[in-house]
């Protein structure tokens, strides 16, 4: 790899970051409906907020990079993620909802130019298995958050105090990004309509498909919580956001050295197999971790082609100087999937949690017929 240094620094940023504040991720759940007693319904409303408006953070981070330099913009979204430590000293759900909210805005705020940020330090042939890494260390980081989180409420660790110890990976994390040497300059100026036009059909296709798989992409405190509800362990529970996350780390390296092509992985070992894991949480969650673990390993592979084969296809079809806006389209199609989905999803799952899942399983199913039907007939005709 040409820059594999500047590679390497990227990819362990991710590692640290989530090796912090995925302990928050998979805590806010747990606080905000176990501890501090909210409703399902309300929780799909602030997990609503949370990806939402993170949407909007995400397109605005990937036009930011682009105009002002995207060095500077990740370095700023990541810092910000450090609010997430302090979740474990709310004593009300809007104060959890509050200082979840900030952290994950701003993480999304710096993922685009991130990923615009390793587009430019690797040639084409090397993205795919950049992303790969990528995706690879970010959910290492997260999977060995969850295991000392695991562990820490298995000894009963007060969680004040796990939470707070999130702030050390992600101080590392952000001097990691401040030390790459990519993206320091402005790369554009703004955008206008007539460029938003000649992005190509290809880009919108994949924002679009990526739009609907967000509905299947739903906040894992939805299994989250189905696993606590069904264990009565809350270890249990975050065990289960690990064997996730594990899969997704364990694929994401694999589908990066892999060379399936990346509008069949994107289709059938995304979209596809999301379907499946979706209607595994539907069915089988009565029988415990027997049935919940196999579909959250599942929807982890999923996710990782999805990670892996999105930003690799979008680096193709997107313009050099726009690189940043392709990322940034791409988060925020995937965002307002999750948006609607969390909101949809905790209604459902106030009348019964296998109707959630089962529409998570439906709008899978959309985006794997859009990949598969319209995108590769796009990429046959040339």
């Amino acid at each position: 790899m040409r820059n594999r240094g500047e590679v390497l620094k990227i990819s362990f940023s991710a590692f640290f970051a989530d090796l912090g504040y995925q302990a928050a991720v998979v805590m806010f759940p747990l606080i905000f409906v176990i501890y501090l007693g909210a409703p399902m319904w309300l929780y799909g409303i602030a997990e609503a907020i949370n990806y939402g408006l993170g949407s909007l953070m995400a397109f605005l981070g990937g036009l930011a990079g682009d105009r002002f330099g995207r060095w500077r913009v990740a370095v700023l979204g990541n810092a910000v993620i450090i609010s997430v430590s302090f979740l474990g000293f709310a004593r009300y759900w809007w104060q959890a909802l509050l200082i979840f909210m900030v952290g994950w805005w701003f993480r999304n705020f710096r993922t685009p130019p991130r990923r615009a940020m390793l587009t430019e330090v690797t040639d084409p042939g090397e993205r795919g298995e950049a992303f790969g890494l990528l995706h690879a260390l970010d959910i290492a980081g997260a999977a060995l958050s969850i295991t000392y989180t695991a562990v820490l409420l298995f000894l009963r660790f007060p969680v004040e105090y796990l939470l707070l110890i999130t702030a050390v990976p992600l101080v590392v994390s952000t001097l990691l990004i401040a030390l790459v040497r990519a993206g320091r300059g402005a790369n554009a100026g703004s955008i206008s309509m007539a460029e938003f036009r000649r992005l190509g059909r290809a880009l919108w296709l994949i924002v679009i498909s990526t739009f609907f798989f967000g509905f299947s992409q739903y906040s894992f405190g939805f299994p989250v919580i189905t696993t606590a509800e069904f264990t009565h362990e809350d270890y249990l529970a975050v065990i289960t956001y690990g064997v996730f996350l594990a899969a997704s780390s364990l694929f994401g390296y694999v589908f990066g050295k892999s060379r399936v092509n990346e509008y069949v992985g994107l289709s059938f070992l995304g979209y596809l197999l999301g379907v499946f894991a979706s209607l595994g949480f539907a069915l089988l969650s009565p029988l415990g971790v027997v049935g919940i673990y196999p579909a959250a390993f599942l929807l982890g592979v999923a996710v990782a082609a999805t990670e892996t084969f999105e930003p690799t296809i979008i680096s193709k079809v997107a313009p050099e100087e726009r690189m940043g806006l392709g990322m940034g389209l791409l988060s925020f199609g995937r965002s307002v999937g999750i948006f609607l989905a969390n909101t949809v999803m905790g209604l459902l799952y106030q009348i019964h949690y296998s109707y959630a899942y089962y529409f998570a399983a439906a709008s899978s199913l959309v985006s794997f017929l859009i990949v598969y039907l319209l995108l590769m007939r796009v990429m046959t005709n040339g």
